[in-house]
């Protein structure tokens, strides 16, 4: 009989809590502490290797301690590529898009297909993404933060204030059915509810697994001013289900 999701979600915990502890194990030294075949570990490890929970060495794992620091620098990359893939499904020929400070976010203008679009963003980091000699770029301005190099404060929001955009995509820090979307910097938390206020169209929220079921500092908006949640396999069911029952619509990537 294979092992229920609870099972196998508890054995991940107790995996990572030891690696935590020991920084660094041998598959033979976990399962043994664990008391389960080396294959059922081997097929844990894959798992938490791809959710960017560990790194895997040659004879040995360890804990991903950037991956718990940091959600915004750090990450599961092909997981928040093919969210981003996915995300800009949702952008149409001569649309204005809202792209705020999330990695996750930014990412979707490296899969852009239209012809004719206008990016609006407070992400400095759309320097480094790739340009079209067909699209308007607009930057808000403003006061910039370190290290996302995101623009914030008056400017940025008189800026956002004196446009209105068809679709707006938003990373966060957190998505939990008590608190809402939320982030971990306040100013950025205004920035984000402004863009959110300002679509006319289509608001994506683009979330991996970790950051589905946690609560960050400050609250974006409620999960249901939503059209479209773009998540992973990895999120918690039940807390999707609670989320599609908002009216958003949740689309999970492989």
């Amino acid at each position: 009989m294979k092992n229920s999701i609870v099972a196998i979600d508890k054995r991940h915990a107790e995996i990572l809590e030891i690696l935590e502890a020991n920084h660094q194990m041998t598959t033979q030294e976990l399962a043994e502490a664990l008391d389960v075949s080396l294959s059922t570990i081997r097929r844990d490890l894959n798992l938490l290797e791809e959710k960017n929970d560990i790194i895997r060495k040659y004879g040995y794992c360890i804990f991903n301690y950037d991956n718990k620091r940091d959600f915004d620098q750090s990450g599961p990359e092909r997981i928040k590529q093919a969210i981003a893939r996915e995300a800009s499904k949702y952008v149409q020929d001569y649309d204005t898009i809202f792209i705020n400070s999330s990695s996750t976010a930014l990412k979707t203008i490296d899969y852009l297909n239209s012809e004719h679009l206008t990016i609006v963003t407070n992400n400095l980091k759309i320097n480094y993404s790739p340009h079209n000699a067909n699209y308007n770029y607009i930057l808000t301005g403003g006061e910039m933060r370190f290290p996302k190099e995101a623009l914030v404060g008056d400017i940025a929001m008189n800026t956002i204030s004196s446009m209105n955009a068809d679709v707006c995509i938003i990373g966060c820090s957190g998505v939990s059915l008590e608190s809402g979307v939320t982030t971990k910097i306040i100013n950025e938390a205004k920035i984000n509810e402004l863009m959110i206020n300002r679509t006319i169209k289509r608001k994506v929220l683009v979330a991996d697994h970790r950051k589905i079921g946690l609560t960050s500092q400050f609250k974006i908006a409620d999960i249901s001013v939503f059209d479209y949640l773009i998540t992973d396999q990895f999120s918690s069911p039940e807390t999707l289900k609670e989320i599609q029952k908002m009216g958003v619509k949740v689309i999970q990537i492989d």
